[in-house]
């Protein structure tokens, strides 16, 4: 058996983990909070405080989401994680 002092793993590309983590994350709220997928005309009158704490995490993830595609749009043309798939178009994620 081959003995070295370091461990040398392979790490996925940041931004897609962080995007699938956020994607995840919305997953998981409308699971808890189904008047998440409402209309924002629709207004509930009195929200639970945790669909109001939910709430506040969706906008926290869209403005994530849109510095992703900012620095996205910056990277330089040669980087493989421009873009979605490397080919420098960023896909339109309805949140």
């Amino acid at each position: 058996m081959l003995r070295t002092d370091s461990i040398s793993l392979h790490v996925p590309e940041p931004l897609a983990l962080i995007e699938a983590t956020l994607l995840f994350t919305v997953q998981v709220l409308i699971a808890r909070h189904p008047e998440l997928t409402l209309p924002p005309e629709v207004a509930v009158l009195h929200p639970p405080p945790g669909l109001r704490a939910a709430r506040r995490l969706l906008d926290g993830i869209r403005e994530l989401h849109r510095a992703l595609e900012t620095y996205r749009y910056v990277l330089p043309e040669g980087h493989g994680d421009r873009g979605l798939g490397g080919d420098g178009l960023s896909d339109d994620i309805p949140f």
